[in-house]
């Protein structure tokens, strides 16, 4: 274990957090498809300054194939989270983007044929419940919409199993390149859509933060998408930074805070509402975070025998 590095995730968690929480005040200036294309513009050139010192070339992938592959897969998973903020409180957006852990034991046991036990169930089912109260789910008021963040959780569990199993000899700033490159571009590509759509008036569509074409924005939004990009470089780089320097499912726990980082923060200074049985449903969640890291610790002293 190593209490740095958990800190240094947490920090990172917190830096994030304060960034996702001003996502509200783009959604009805800038459409989504935008917004990522102009934070990776920014971002990409930072990324490359990041690497310069030691060797820039450092940033393209060893095996472009599988990295590919898991960029795809957190792409997916970083437009249904950023796409949600729009409509969700980010409180309700982080639960359902936190239900990868138990997405992971899931796929993990589909695809790699990993057992279950009890402690896996369990913490999948306390999870569960968790993020259940967190998304104000019940049975009478019952909608699929509010299922939607969960999906961000599910591709963002393959994205980390990709990691795992395909990408652990490729450095960090690679993966974070190939992800805004992967981001930036399929943004670009479907802007290109919208605005063929629009010129030829060959589909209706409503206005909204997922279907805007590429605007002019103010002042204000510029410098908004202008500091998420560097937040997420930076976060992303202590992030990383953390895992290299603690051991991986005692570290892990640490990036939970992210769900506390972003609520509290939208608490104090945007005057967000949350409830008491909220808070209980992200206990809960860490609850189970904690559980699926000690079952992955105890799978790896297993491992190492």
């Amino acid at each position: 274990m190593n209490i740095k590095g958990g800190l240094f995730i947490a920090f990172g968690m917190l830096i994030l957090a304060i960034g996702d929480n001003y996502i509200r005040f783009l959604t009805d200036k800038v459409g989504l498809w935008q917004f990522h294309l102009m934070r990776s513009l920014i971002a990409i050139p930072v990324l490359i300054l990041f690497s310069i010192y030691k060797n820039w070339l450092i940033i393209f992938p060893k095996n472009f194939k599988l990295v590919f592959y898991r960029t795809t897969l957190m792409v997916i998973a970083m437009l249904i989270y950023f796409g949600c903020l729009a409509f969700f409180p980010i409180s309700q957006v982080a639960a359902g983007l936190f239900t990868s852990p138990f997405f992971v034991i899931l796929f993990s046991n589909i695809f790699y044929k990993e057992e279950f036990n009890l402690t896996k169930i369990l913490s999948i089912l306390i999870g569960s419940i968790g993020v259940f109260m967190v998304l104000n789910i019940n049975i009478n008021d019952f909608s699929y919409g509010s299922l939607i963040p969960i999906f961000a959780g599910a591709f963002y569990a393959l994205s980390s199993i990709t990691t795992r199993k395909w990408c652990m000899d490729e450095d960090s700033r690679s993966l974070m390149f190939m992800f805004f490159i992967g981001i930036g571009l399929s943004s670009f590509i479907v802007i290109i859509v919208l605005e063929f759509n629009s010129f030829f008036s060959l589909v209706p569509i409503s206005k909204s933060f997922i279907s805007l074409e590429f605007t002019s924005i103010d002042t204000g939004s510029l410098l908004i998408i202008l500091f998420h990009a560097l937040i997420s470089v930076v976060g992303g780089i202590f992030i990383t930074y953390g895992y290299q320097t603690g051991e991986t499912s005692f570290v892990a726990i640490f990036e939970y805070s992210f769900l506390f980082f972003a609520t509290a923060w939208g608490v104090l200074f945007l005057s967000d509402f949350i409830s008491i049985f909220i808070i209980s449903g992200m206990v809960l969640i860490l609850l189970s975070g904690i559980l699926v890291s000690l079952t992955e610790k105890s799978f790896q002293k297993y491992s190492s025998k």
